[in-house]
């Protein structure tokens, strides 16, 4: 098995990245909390004392961040020119 990433798959952890660093900070911080460190919502609220509601919501947010970076077209540069 290769350590090595594609270029397919360098290009997609390039937009994950750039997602993430479009959270806001709480958004940040309760999605990794939730998909990195795997903590239930009843544990991230407890955590950042609030409600699993407001987890919720949050993450909800942050999910549509990743989303809507990860599935950006590029226009080539000649597609502006129409």
């Amino acid at each position: 098995m290769s350590a090595r990433l594609s270029r397919a798959e360098r290009r997609r952890l390039r937009r994950a990245e750039r997602a993430v660093d479009c959270m806001s900070s709480m958004q940040r911080e309760i999605f990794l909390a939730i998909r990195v460190d795997e903590l239930s919502y009843s544990e991230v609220a407890v955590l950042h004392s609030i409600t699993v509601t407001e987890v919720e919501q949050h993450f909800a947010g942050a999910l549509h961040i990743l989303d809507r970076h990860m599935h950006e077209r590029h226009h080539k540069w000649w597609q502006f020119w129409r």
